[in-house]
């Protein structure tokens, strides 16, 4: 298991892509990036199902069941691949990562991989910013703020930096 250090608990508030106020005005490229069968991730139960509402389903979806810490009910059925991690906040679990590479090496279009966390799915970003393939996006919640879009590509030097910081126990 790997924990988050408190001194990195700032810094990995700051977005690690570019950071929109809305999924609406970033509809074109994520439907560009679909049409070409190029991976999408969606982190988080907000901008999940927002992605899954405008269509723009992504290959792979993590969500926890909380939106700002408040219990949700998670209404994704867009497919019946969901899988089932204990993830503690502030951690990544042994689990988690390998689910994580898992569903990146097997999840299409066709058969998209929903990952449901126990506990916190926030760090997910990092293994699979580190383990998907260069022209992946990721999409993820910045509380009161909006959403962030990742290229893997741009943010693999910043991500694999933080993921070497993280405390292993």
């Amino acid at each position: 298991m790997l924990r988050l250090p408190k001194s990195l608990r700032t810094e990995l508030k700051k977005p690690l892509g570019e950071l929109h106020k809305s999924i609406d005005l970033i509809e074109n490229p994520l439907q560009e990036q679909l049409s070409n069968d190029k991976l999408i991730i969606g982190i988080g139960d907000v901008t999940t199902r927002k992605l899954v509402d405008l269509e723009l389903q992504p290959q792979i979806c993590i969500v926890d069941n909380l939106v700002e810490r408040h219990p949700v009910q998670n209404t994704l059925d867009h497919t019946d691949n969901i899988k089932y991690v204990d993830n503690p906040a502030g951690t990544l679990t042994d689990e988690l990562i390998e689910l994580l590479i898992d569903s990146i090496n097997t999840a299409t279009s066709e058969e998209p991989v929903i990952i449901v966390v126990d506990g916190e799915e926030d760090l997910a970003v990092l293994p699979c910013i580190l383990n998907a393939p260069k022209d992946t996006l990721i999409l993820y919640g910045q509380p009161k703020e909006g959403v962030v879009l990742v290229k893997t590509g741009e943010a693999f030097d910043k991500a694999e930096n933080y993921y070497k910081q993280l405390i292993k126990e």
